[in-house]
């Protein structure tokens, strides 16, 4: 079930509280939706496992109870409407992420643990994610759409986005690796974040792309939220590769924020630099035991020796 079908049968739903419909009878779990006796848009989980104790928030309503016939009813309810766009993403990934679990007590767990990611973020729905990591979000996503789609699937690029993940670069692939840059046209360097973001044996490239501020008035700029429903448009036929995009961007912590329809970027080609063995480089090995941690620049000028064409790249 998709979200706007979720959001359609709330509205059937909404002056029958306490009612609830089965989401899907070929789903391994019993998953509800309905509307919650407070009038609440809810998703509701019957497990035989008793299900771990999450606390509520001002945003989400949890409760847990048992049943006469022995099972354990979760309710997940939305306290505020104005957030129904975004606990429709959230349901729409908890059945969806858990429609392969073997097992109730895998699926319970996986709910739980994405359930939690999810609770993150509705905790900062509030907070506007920074310019900088709007900016970087729309560089490797302009890049996702522009060069890897030639070249990989969308589930294989979307399993490859490992960014948003915690790891050291944005895509790793089983036989080559991305680290994308976004930054500003004429600037003259890169910040490597960390000693293990280029650390490793596998030769993999190093990616600028200029991202530049700019406004509704450019021609060639696109909003943050309009990336990201392009992103959204594209994978429409993908749902393996769908479900993973919104797990990331959970973990980045972007929701559909109206803000984000006013902030602008214009994008352009990117320039690939071969990480290999001679790459100019701090690693955890070349620096001493002490050091721990530390981010650097790197010269555009100095790593133009390891400039390479699309061409090169591919072949």
């Amino acid at each position: 079930m998709k979200t706007d079908d979720l959001k359609e049968k709330w509205r059937q739903f909404r002056n029958q509280r306490g009612y609830l419909q089965r989401v899907d009878p070929n789903h391994p779990m019993d998953f509800f939706i309905g509307i919650s006796d407070k009038g609440y848009d809810e998703l509701v989980l019957f497990t035989y496992i008793e299900p771990a104790l999450i606390k509520s928030s001002k945003a989400l309503e949890i409760t847990k109870n048992r049943r006469k016939d022995g099972k354990w009813a979760t309710q997940i309810c939305s306290v505020d409407s104005d957030n129904q766009d975004i606990f429709a993403r959230l349901c729409t990934d908890l059945l969806e992420t858990s429609y392969v679990v073997m097992s109730e007590r895998d699926g319970l767990e996986l709910v739980t643990k994405r359930f939690l990611a999810w609770q993150k973020l509705f905790a900062s729905l509030n907070t506007i994610l920074s310019k900088s990591v709007l900016k970087g979000l729309v560089g490797e996503l302009s890049f996702a759409l522009d060069v890897l789609s030639y070249h990989f699937s969308w589930d294989e690029i979307m399993s490859a986005w490992q960014g948003p993940d915690g790891a050291d670069r944005d895509y790793i692939f089983s036989n080559v690796w991305f680290e994308v840059k976004a930054v500003s046209t004429g600037k003259d360097k890169v910040t490597i974040s960390s000693l293990n973001q280029l650390e490793t044996e596998d030769n993999g490239f190093l990616v600028k792309i200029d991202v530049d501020e700019s406004s509704s008035t450019d021609s060639r700029a696109v909003s943050v939220n309009d990336m990201i429903n392009s992103v959204r448009g594209v994978l429409n036929g993908f749902p393996n590769a769908s479900v993973l995009f919104e797990q990331k961007l959970v973990n980045i912590g972007y929701t559909g924020r109206i803000e984000y329809d006013d902030i602008y970027f214009t994008h352009g080609t990117p320039t690939f630099y071969s990480v290999d063995d001679k790459f100019p480089k701090l690693v955890s090995s070349s620096v001493p035991v002490e050091i721990v941690g530390a981010e650097y620049d790197l010269s555009l000028v100095g790593i133009d020796p390891w400039r390479k064409g699309e061409i090169e790249v591919w072949n």
